[in-house]
């Protein structure tokens, strides 16, 4: 029987077509890239790894004796570091042994592992779920203890913003202790430059800038000799430019630190100097009026203290006001 032409190549596409039916999907099955499993949270030795999956350093100091009644979580301010917290660690250590500290390294600053990513932030968003990852981290390690985070500075923020903004099934801290907050930018800059940052935010975001070129050259002096500034400027984890949008995202959370203490319902220590160059006394005491009346809180204030507390000439007695609120909160 003969077959004829157009029949022929009818055949052969039909031929064709189920050759290809069969190929192709093994070939697609062949090349197929399996997606990368993100590492899951969990606290190692020196290390945590995040809830995306990053890994970032962290320091601790436990008891020698006892399970610890108290945690304090650190959280470290701008160009800072874990190990800001040790002057806290060793008063702890001698006058509050049933007080365990632990400290992680805050993402976009000087040691976070992704070089690329020191003095920049994508969303501020991240920063409070790698607080709430390292705490609930450090909940299962000390179930029975009550967790403090202790913001200082650039810290303080991320705290207080953090407590308002709980991602779903995390649990909150049981309370804070806000050390130097930040509340408020427009009395530091003119309405003009701070339009200007955020202009220049929304067209070039990753633009580096250093702090002194928004302070006109003014020196900030953030401790009674200023012996801590010149050293930070040597210290591996100093950073001299941030991008525009991280030094945003800043400026519009310390702008937004009244309206959060509104949320606030666990007990509060706010810690401030009188020679505070970032933030004015009239500002803290506004922010602290915005705690609810319910809410447990206390302000110390000393006249003679600058804005870094922790390495202040009056740290002793800041470190025994903490302590001795600590006793009254477990």
């Amino acid at each position: 029987m003969l077959i004829s032409i157009p029949q022929r190549r009818r055949s052969l596409r039909i031929l064709a077509a189920t050759l290809l039916m069969v190929v192709l999907p093994s070939c697609a099955n062949s090349t197929k890239v399996k997606p990368m499993v993100k590492d899951k949270p969990r606290l190692e030795d020196k290390q945590y790894v995040s809830y995306d999956g990053d890994r970032l350093g962290y320091k601790k100091w436990l008891p020698k004796k006892e399970e610890p009644k108290t945690v304090v979580i650190g959280v470290h301010g701008i160009s800072g570091h874990a190990g800001d917290y040790e002057n806290l660690s060793d008063y702890l250590k001698k006058n509050a042994p049933d007080t365990a500290l632990y400290a992680a390294e805050t993402r976009g600053q000087g040691l976070d592992p992704k070089v690329e990513r020191r003095g920049d932030i994508r969303s501020a968003k991240s920063w409070y779920k790698d607080l709430y990852t390292f705490t609930a981290l450090v909940r299962k390690n000390h179930p029975n203890a009550k967790v403090i985070w202790f913001g200082e500075s650039m810290g303080s923020l991320i705290a207080t913003h953090a407590y308002s903004n709980t991602p779903p099934g995390m649990k909150k801290p049981d309370a804070l202790i806000l050390s130097s907050p930040i509340v408020g930018i427009q009395n530091k800059l003119p309405l003009w430059k701070v339009a200007a940052v955020r202009i220049s935010t929304f067209l070039l975001p990753t633009l580096r800038i250093s702090l002194e070129s928004l302070s006109d050259g003014e020196r900030a002096v953030v401790t009674q000799d200023d012996i801590h500034e010149e050293q930070a400027a040597k210290n591996a984890w100093y950073i001299r430019r941030y991008t525009l949008r991280l030094l945003l995202t800043l400026g519009d959370l310390a702008e937004e630190m009244p309206e959060m203490a509104e949320s606030i319902r666990c007990p509060v220590l706010v810690l401030h100097g009188g020679r505070d160059i970032f933030t004015p006394e009239e500002n803290v005491k506004e922010f602290f009026q915005h705690l609810p009346e319910t809410t447990t809180k206390a302000r110390k204030y000393y006249p003679d203290s600058y804005h870094l507390l922790m390495y202040d000439q009056h740290r002793e007695r800041i470190f025994k006001d903490a302590a001795n609120w600590l006793k009254k909160v477990q």
